[in-house]
């Protein structure tokens, strides 16, 4: 199993989420297994600097964030598809190298 790392900027709950999407790939189709938010780091409203970083621990917890994030994607892209855009990005840099 592999592992994808996103980075949601909650700007209007002035926090960032870490959240890790793992998947398989398996000719050449990417399957997504789980998304589970590890980490938050919230931010100051006034400097916009970091103030505390917090590990996700609890199912509740990132149920909560999982459904959160869900919310404020666009819903033409899944997550599966913006791995292998990814994928597919990686891929070209190392074939235009060769």
């Amino acid at each position: 199993m592999k592992a994808y790392r996103i980075v949601w900027e909650d700007e209007a709950n002035a926090r960032e989420v870490e959240i890790m999407a793992h998947y398989t790939l398996e000719a050449g189709l990417v399957q997504v297994e789980d998304v589970r938010p590890t980490k938050v780091t919230l931010y100051s409203s006034e400097t916009k600097l970091p103030v505390r970083s917090i590990t996700v621990h609890t199912a509740a917890g990132r149920r909560l964030l999982r459904k959160a994030w869900f919310a404020t994607r666009d819903e033409g892209l899944s997550i599966a598809d913006e791995i292998q855009a990814q994928l597919d990005v990686r891929d070209d840099l190392v074939a235009a190298t060769v």
